[in-house]
């Protein structure tokens, strides 16, 4: 299995996720689109025929900043060119929030930003493979969906699960860590709602890492034998 893995930033690294695609065999392309060097966004994004899956992971820009949209209207074009494919999506956060705009929907400010564990509501459907959490959260917008796409799962403040056909959005960050979360918090401590030191959320998520990482090889599982049947890979 060949999957793309798209970060939007070098800090967005595919982390846990990442780790348990290699552990079950999938060779996995890395692409990043906004390098830490300052150079030009990279759009130049590979063939798609080359991928059985395709995965775009978070950033801390606002979909609906119009000073971002030149590097977001290539990667939401991409994304549509997939789901005309057929070809099985996963997106994160920021990557689920490009999702919902490729499937006609809108992003908007969230009435408030959450960011650390949650629990989430999820669907009977989906119940027995998606854990309800906890997960780890760091946003400050949502997504507002077609009345076609089907809500698996979601807080008070916001959609947090969502699938179309074999597209999935995800608005929170399964691969998250520790070390990847302190490296969020070092680039965006302003993004820290009042009340929120570094050392409580880092101390709040030590007590529910196992947890996640446990329900994070779940949820890759759900994601791999629900949108990438054996018989619709790619071959050699």
């Amino acid at each position: 299995m060949r999957a793309l893995v798209i970060c939007h930033e070098e800090a967005a690294a595919p982390a846990v996720v990442g780790r348990l695609l290699v552990e079950r065999g999938v060779d996995v392309t890395q692409h990043v689109v906004l390098r830490a060097d300052g150079s030009p966004p990279d759009t130049a994004f590979p063939a798609l025929d080359s991928f059985d899956l395709v995965l775009s992971f978070g950033s801390f820009a606002n979909a609906y900043d119009a000073s971002v949209r030149a590097w977001v209207d290539p990667e939401v074009a991409l994304i549509r060119s997939a789901l005309e494919r057929d070809l099985p999506f996963v997106g994160v956060c920021f990557g689920g929030q490009l999702l919902a705009e490729a499937l006609g929907g809108r992003v908007e400010r969230a009435p408030v930003t959450e960011i650390g564990a949650v629990r989430i509501e999820v669907a009977d459907a989906v119940a027995d493979a998606v854990p309800a959490g906890p997960w780890f959260t760091w946003h400050e917008d949502r997504v507002v969906l077609p009345d076609d796409v089907e809500v698996l799962g979601r807080t008070d403040v916001a959609v947090q699960l969502f699938r179309r056909g074999r597209a999935v959005g995800l608005q929170f960050h399964p691969e998250a860590e520790h070390d990847l979360i302190a490296g969020w918090v070092a680039m965006g401590p302003d993004h820290l709602p009042d009340g929120l030191s570094r050392e409580a959320l880092l101390d709040g998520w030590k007590v529910d890492e196992a947890r996640a990482h446990a329900n994070c090889d779940r949820l890759v599982d759900w994601l791999l034998s629900t949108l990438v049947p054996a018989d619709g890979r790619q071959r050699a």
